[in-house]
Order: structure tokens, then C-alpha cells, then sequence
């Protein structure tokens, strides 16, 4: 995932209408998604169909004036709502354009468990709308101790699902209840427990996703 600014000053292009693009390794010209940053709940939100990228991919948002504090409506019914009011509205221009709208989830969001973003695929099949798998986002510091079952639960129940793999390491916490996404090896994720999950339950044409920092580094965590 590389900032689409700091690309587009490399490459001498202008800049696309998103915040970070998801690039093949090795191949910049084979996007496999477009990053959309904020709150896609809050008013003033918007997402350009003229990004580069045949799926926009952003969080499933939050009620929260600040886009990651607690607010207990979003694992109730009118976070929900407000999401399948966001569907909705984008479903026809996103039809029309051939593009889809990929979901991250996040445990302070709408979507915040497998279980909940499995309803919402169900909930929504037919429309232009996916989810990611991004199992740094749904973890939280009390799971720690127990994060290799936490981790077979969200692989084994999104990893056949899930439209892309967004995968990041495990740093300290900072505060009660946010972790610091770090690279891959950098933080407490069990790499072989990962690779086999991977293998196991992700697809082979699914991407995985990873932070621009220390890519040799990451892949080669990949790989073992």
C-alpha cells in the first residue's frame, strides 16, 4: 500500500483521486485497490470513482466524531443502518462504473468481528460491496493472550471471503484498547501460524496487502 502522492511524484503523473494505492510487487501498474481515508459515516465523506483501481477500498466507518473512539451505536442498529445507507446510495454509481466498495473492518467500527462482516455479505449479496480481511484492526490488547484462536477464527471465517488481505503486525498499545499497527515482524503475530492460515483459507488470487515500510523484510516473513 504506497501513497498515492509520493507515486504520482515519482512517476511524474498526476496525482489520483485516492490516498494510497495497493500495487502488484514489483508492477505499479497493476493496482488491485485504492485507499480511501476517513470516516465514511460522518457528512463530507467522499470517494472518487475516477481513482485508479477497480475496487475503492475504505473503513466501514464509525458514529464517532473522532474516526477510532468508542461509540457503542455502531455494534447496534443504527450503526448498521447508517452502513447499509451508505451501500445503498453508492450501489448504482458503482454499478455503473463496474468498480466495488471494499469494506476494512476495525473493533471500534460497524464492522469490527467476523461474524458481523459475514452478516453484512449476506445482507448484501447482489450489490457492488466487499470486505477485507485485516486481522491487526480486529484484534484488541485483552486478546492477546489468547491471539493464535483468535486469529484461526477470523482466517478460517473470512479468509474464503474476504476481497483482499490487508496484513499488519501486532506493536505495544496505545492506550486500553488501540495497538500500534506495525510491519510484519516487527510486532507479536506468530509468522508460521500466519503463513499456514494463509495457505490454508485464503485463496491463491486474493491479495495480500502489506505496508510499504520494510518490504523485503515483510516478505521474506511471508515466505519463512
Amino acid at each position: 500500500m504506497h501513497d498515492a502522492k509520493t507515486l504520482a511524484r515519482l512517476s511524474g503523473a498526476t496525482p489520483p483521486a485516492c490516498d494510497a494505492l495497493a500495487c502488484q510487487l514489483g508492477r505499479p501498474d497493476r493496482v488491485a485497490a485504492a485507499w480511501i481515508e476517513g470516516n465514511p459515516l460522518q457528512p463530507g465523506w467522499l470517494a472518487s470513482l475516477d481513482a485508479p483501481a477497480p475496487r475503492l477500498l475504505c473503513w466501514s466507518g464509525s458514529l464517532a466524531d473522532e474516526p477510532f473512539a468508542t461509540h457503542p451505536a455502531n455494534w447496534m442498529r443504527p450503526g448498521r443502518a447508517a452502513l447499509d445507507a451508505l451501500v445503498h446510495e453508492a450501489a448504482p454509481a458503482l454499478e455503473a462504473q463496474a468498480r466495488t466498495l471494499c469494506l476494512r473492518p476495525h473493533h471500534r467500527h460497524v464492522l469490527s468481528d467476523a461474524q458481523g462482516c459475514l452478516r453484512f455479505l449476506t445482507d448484501h449479496a447482489g450489490l457492488p460491496v466487499q470486505v477485507a480481511l485485516s486481522p491487526a484492526d480486529m484484534i484488541t490488547p485483552d486478546m492477546l493472550r489468547d491471539l493464535p484462536e483468535h486469529l484461526e477464527r477470523l482466517f478460517t471465517s473470512l479468509g474464503p471471503r474476504a476481497a483482499v488481505v490487508l496484513l499488519q503486525d501486532l506493536g505495544p498499545a496505545v492506550d486500553d484498547d488501540l495497538l500500534t499497527p506495525v510491519p510484519l515482524g516487527q510486532g507479536v503475530l506468530p509468522a508460521k501460524l500466519v503463513r499456514d492460515l494463509i495457505r490454508q483459507h485464503v485463496p491463491a488470487e486474493t491479495p495480500l496487502v502489506l505496508q510499504p515500510q520494510d518490504l523485503a523484510a515483510q516478505t521474506a516473513w511471508l515466505q519463512g
